[in-house]
């Protein structure tokens, strides 16, 4: 029994770890995207869409939520809370999820203009 809970812990220890090193890499392209977002509103009528309000949130979002949830999945971790610290690590996959489903309709359904 304590080696089962012993092997489940190193596996979560192991998922933790390449995520932090994942989520925390994305961080660096993700500050160079979020000094540029303020551009997707150049477009005539693009401060009216609420599509690309969204994706000017998500490229803002993406580094506090980060920073975060890494900080909070590896304390959950700390208190023997593995479930707790797997779904707050998840979310700045939400966060990429979200961005990039909003960058998709901008593209499908605004013919890329920016503007719907």
């Amino acid at each position: 029994m304590k080696h089962s809970l012993t092997s489940k812990r190193n596996t979560v220890r192991i998922v933790l770890i390449v995520f932090t090193v994942i989520f925390g890499a994305l961080i660096f392209p993700n500050l160079g995207a979020a000094m540029m977002s303020p551009m997707l509103f150049d477009s005539p009528g693009s401060e009216n869409s609420t599509v690309l309000l969204l994706a000017f949130i998500t490229i803002i979002a993406y580094t506090p939520v980060t920073l975060i949830s890494i900080t909070m999945s590896w304390i959950f971790f700390a208190k023997k809370k593995t479930l707790a610290s797997l779904i707050s690590m998840a979310f700045p996959l939400l966060v990429i999820l979200i961005g990039l489903l909003a960058f998709v309709v901008i593209f499908v359904f605004c013919n890329e203009t920016l503007d719907c």
